[in-house]
């Protein structure tokens, strides 16, 4: 190992003041904004601050942690902000100037002082790596890190000790925990050693000490360092693979099928980045500045020849550690070759200071050449010259052409910063609304945690604010439309332009006036409230489109995300068609709703493939996704839902492809008239019992009018189900595509036990569908003796003929038993319920369920009587006494009771039969 004596430390202290004096330098202010990347890195840093310990980050294309528990441990001591973001690169970048000057001084025999001196200066006054000391992302750990896992096997092989070894094994496992470079170390290792055995056949021998066994134990160390994340990896291989996947140059994105010809041509793009041409992204650089100026171009050309001079010289006391450098700085520059966008400036970062080793020589040897010539003032000046001149040039390019561009304006997204720095102000008096596009990019994201800003997707959605405060809705250039959409669907509102320092369009801003806004206490009464969830205040069909506008109002803080849904219901119960989604299509989540606020939302709802004559109904509620899809209870009725409208949904052909009937008939039956096929549900089939029948026709649209009859025959002959029209007036039949037709059918009360055949008949003529199997009725229409009588009827559909009660559970419940009779056909699916309430008429437990097990009332036979059990468990904490029982119905698809009347005709308080009073003990 090389002593330092006392030149050494001054150069130390030197080369680590002018690094530290370059980079501290308008810290936090260039690059000017703050770029979602960096962003992106602070949002995980506060995760970590707030307790979260991630091994790997799937946000923004895969990220490794190393950096981001950095950035939260500086952030803990002071504050997490975009100066304290980026003083975690600006340290990197201060210790890795020195580090570079030990490495080189380490490595080097031959006139090491001067050559790490000039290497390290050279770093130190770099646009390339000044720019990323001032960047807060995590490329900047690789040199340092990098130097020390090659500096440290380097003394390991020079030393045959074991302790430097194993710190590098121990800094190339954490190199992987900090960027994908880091798994390019082993094959930079593995490299070395390999020149080492060819020119060292002393080494060959697999014996302490030696480069293989010194290679073992730091690969163990870096395995074991590295092994959690290993384990990570192996549970999510696209953690390990996603990223570098898409930006590889075998992806056909990359290189458009062609993947050699884009290696050879990166490969020329990165060689010329030095001199030539540099990286074209304003994030990594002033676009297409070369690494280095014309000046510093010139020792970096002499010391790159000189490099390769020396290498190929077999006496050269340096030869190894030249061609430990040379592996380092080609492996390290070839994620750029094999990756889109060459050259980039973030991918090659790691191949410092190994690479600047070239400048180094170079410069060592403009002084060395003044020096053979007895020159040595002209060396040594020809080599100060062109060191101050390329440090002047990159601090110009760097400090003052750099952050003035409107290109890194934009790149570094100082636009965000200017649009916050607009909008807060207004926050006064107002709440301030960013659209989604804006509002969840990372930079504004991370900026307005704490403000009052919000952010909502307006698309569908628009959030008005509580009483006494007016509306700002802020949109960025590109959503125009946008901001032009909400200025026009929402009376009232003033839309303007903010202009940025660039000249060009910040945002489109939509305010609303505080005094036209309306608060919750002047609106009406909800249409439905619910429990843990906004009420419904308002419902707004366009019967026409089927399009659905509801107005939700936040009445209580909610704690968890919610989803809202509409759902479309049909006579028989059957859900025809949904949208279910969270509110501002995700943007707007229930926890973050202001009490007060007023969400209008629009719901485009999908028309259902196949659709019944007459109305559907329109519900809605909300349910938590992560808890089950069951719907919220209502707080002001029974059920989960509110009915919000009912409509009448046109037929609509789609091409044949998109329909295919569940059983093909391929049948043509008149003109262009086709019966494609069918589809029969239905379920224990007996007298009285209902079926559903969806037939799939493909004609032209003159065909909707062909007289179409649904029979049942049997051995007595044939019986019409249904007759009408092939389509329903009002189908939307487009030529030559297919259209379905739900009936309704319900087999003949009377009908016989026995076989039936189920056909259609299409002018005349009859097409054979189905083979049925009639069962025996096994329906009651007897009212069987029960306790009590009871005689209540309920509207002119259901009357409760008796009832029963008992102690069940071993008396930890009560049991009730209904016996339930239809008056008449019933067209809706009733909720059957038992409450026990208490002496002040409070709920305190209950049974709510469609009778007899999931039997539907609207599927019930005129005269038929169904037996109906009920349990309701007694609370623990029940207080001893007595209690009273009722008993109901209700249309779970809106809450509302049927209205109850006894035997005498007296309609009964809150439509409830009292079913008498129980003593609990």
């Amino acid at each position: 190992m090389t002593k330092l004596d006392r030149r050494d430390w001054l150069l130390l202290a030197g080369l680590t003041a002018l690094a530290a004096a370059l980079r501290f330098f308008q810290l936090g202010v260039v690059p000017p904004g703050f770029q979602f990347d960096e962003a992106y890195n602070a949002l995980d840093a506060a995760r970590v601050m707030a307790g979260d310990r991630p091994l790997f980050l799937p946000t923004n294309g895969g990220r490794e942690v190393l950096y981001t528990y950095y950035q939260a441990a500086l952030g803990s001591v002071f504050g997490l902000n975009l100066t304290t973001l980026r003083l975690a690169s600006t340290l990197a970048g201060i210790v890795t100037v020195p580090v570079a000057y030990l490495l080189v001084r380490t490595l080097l025999r031959q006139d090491s002082r001067r050559i790490a001196a000039f290497t390290a200066l050279v770093l130190a006054v770099s646009f390339w790596h000044l720019h990323f000391s001032h960047y807060g992302i995590r490329i900047i750990l690789m040199p340092l890190i990098l130097s020390g896992v090659f500096g440290f096997f380097w003394i390991g092989v020079s030393t045959g000790r074991l302790w430097p070894y194993v710190a590098s094994g121990a800094l190339a496992g954490l190199g992987v925990w900090n960027n994908p470079t880091g798994r390019l170390v082993p094959l930079v290792l593995g490299a070395f050693a390999i020149w080492l055995l060819w020119q060292h056949p002393e080494w060959r021998r697999l014996r302490w000490p030696g480069p293989i066994p010194g290679l073992v134990v730091t690969g163990g160390v870096a395995l074991l360092v590295f092994l959690p994340l290993g384990l990570e990896f192996w549970r999510h291989p696209e953690f390990f693979l996603g990223h570098p996947g898409e930006v590889s140059v075998f992806a056909d994105r990359v290189s458009a099928g062609s993947p050699l010809g884009a290696l050879v041509q990166h490969a020329f793009e990165v060689l010329g980045m030095f001199n030539v041409r540099g990286d074209e992204e304003w994030i990594h650089n002033l676009a297409g500045r070369p690494v280095f100026d014309p000046l510093l171009s010139i020792p970096f050309v002499i010391g790159a020849a000189l490099w390769v001079v020396r290498i190929g010289r077999r006496g050269d006391p340096d030869r190894d550690a030249l061609v430990l450098l040379a592996i380092w700085s080609i492996i390290m520059l070839l994620p750029s070759v094999f990756s889109d966008m060459a050259p980039n400036f973030s991918r090659t970062l790691p191949a410092l200071p190994a690479v600047f080793v070239a400048s180094g020589l170079g410069l060592a040897f403009i002084v060395g050449l003044g020096e053979r010539r007895s020159l040595p003032a002209v060396g040594w000046a020809a080599a100060t010259l062109i060191l101050v001149a390329g440090g002047a040039w990159a601090v110009r390019d760097y400090f003052w052409r750099f952050p003035q561009a409107a290109e890194a304006y934009y790149a570094y997204d100082a636009d965000k910063l200017d649009a916050l720095a607009y909008l807060e102000p207004l926050t006064a008096g107002n709440q301030v609304y960013i659209s989604q596009l804006w509002g969840e990019h990372a930079t504004i994201e991370f900026l307005r945690r704490d403000t009052a800003l919000k952010s909502v997707e307006t698309t569908d959605t628009v959030v008005l604010p509580p009483a006494g405060q007016g509306a700002v809705y802020a949109f960025p250039r590109e959503q125009a439309g946008a901001a032009a959409a909400l200025h026009d669907r929402l009376p009232g509102t003033q839309l303007e332009q903010v202009t940025d320092p660039q000249g060009n369009v910040l945002l489109h801003v939509v305010s609303l006036p505080a005094d036209q806004t309306t608060g919750a206490a002047a609106l009406p009464e909800p249409l439905a409230r619910f429990a843990g969830a906004p009420d419904l205040q308002g419902a707004v069909i366009d019967t026409a489109s089927g399009e659905f506008t509801l107005t939700w109002l936040g009445d209580e803080p909610v704690e968890r995300s919610l989803t809202s849904f509409v759902h479309l219901i049909d006579r028989t119960g059957q859900r025809v068609s949904q949208l279910d989604k969270l509110p501002g299509n995700g943007s707007y989540p229930t926890q973050g709703w202001t009490i007060g606020e007023q969400v209008v939302e629009r719901y485009r709802l999908p028309l259902p493939p196949c659709t019944e004559d007459g109305e559907v109904k329109a519900v809605a509620g909300w349910y938590d996704l992560a808890a089950g899809t069951a719907p919220l209870p209502r707080a002001d009725v029974p059920g989960s839902v509110a009915l919000v409208g009912r409509l009448s949904l046109p037929a609509q052909s789609v091409p044949v492809e998109q329909r295919q009937p569940a059983i093909p008939v391929d049948q043509p039956v008149a003109g262009d008239l086709i019966l494609r096929g069918y589809e029969l549900r239905g379920d224990d089939l007996q007298p009285g019992a209902p079926m559903v029948l969806d037939l799939v026709w493909q004609g032209e649209p003159s065909s909707a009018g062909y007289p179409v009859q649904v029979e049942l025959a049997g051995e007595a002959g044939a019986e019409t189900l249904w007759e009408g029209q092939v389509a329903a007036p009002g189908s939307r039949w487009t030529g030559g595509e297919t259209i379905c037709r739900r009936l309704v059918l319900q087999v003949p009360p009377d009908a016989t036990p026995g076989a039936y055949g189920l056909q259609v008949r299409v002018v005349d003529q009859p097409v054979a569908l189905a083979e049925l199997a009639v069962a025996p009725s096994t329906r009651r229409f007897d009212v069987p003796v029960l306790a009590h009588d009871a005689g209540a009827v309920f509207g002119d559909q259901l009357r409760l003929a008796g009832y029963e009660l008992s102690r069940a559970d071993g008396g930890q419940a009560v049991g009730v038993t209904l016996a339930w009779q239809a008056l008449g056909p019933i067209d809706t699916s009733y909720t059957a319920f038992v409450h026990l309430l208490d002496g002040e008429g409070r709920l305190v437990a209950q049974s709510d369920a469609v009778p007899a097990g999931g039997y539907a009332t609207d599927r019930w036979l005129a005269g038929e009587v169904v037996v109906d059990n009920h349990t309701l468990p007694i609370p623990e904490d029940l207080v001893p006494g007595s209690y009273l029982l009722v008993a109901g119905l209700y249309d779970a698809a809106t809450g509302q009771r049927l209205v109850a009347a006894a035997a005498g005709g007296q309609v009964l308080p809150e439509d409830t039969v009292p079913l008498g009073e129980v003593t609990l003990p």
